[in-house]
């Protein structure tokens, strides 16, 4: 049998790539840095932008990981 999906003459839809995206939340909303296809990649970056942050501060600013959710055209 194949690993491909195919069952009873169907295929399986394949899965979707998750990434996710390094948001800085500001106090009025918030903004979207980067995106990375793994979330160990965003928390690296992430916790370096804290850093930064917290060593140049120009307001608040908190920089955050957070899945990137597909649109309709996703499905």
């Amino acid at each position: 049998m194949l690993a491909s999906g195919i069952r009873a003459g169907k295929t399986e839809r394949p899965v979707a790539e998750r990434s996710f995206k390094v948001v800085a939340v500001l106090f009025f909303g918030e903004w979207e840095v980067a995106r990375y296809p793994t979330r160990e990649q965003a928390e690296w970056k992430a916790r370096e932008l804290n850093a930064w942050a917290e060593r140049n501060p120009r307001g608040y600013i908190q920089y955050v990981v957070r899945p990137v959710r597909q649109g309709r055209r996703g499905r």
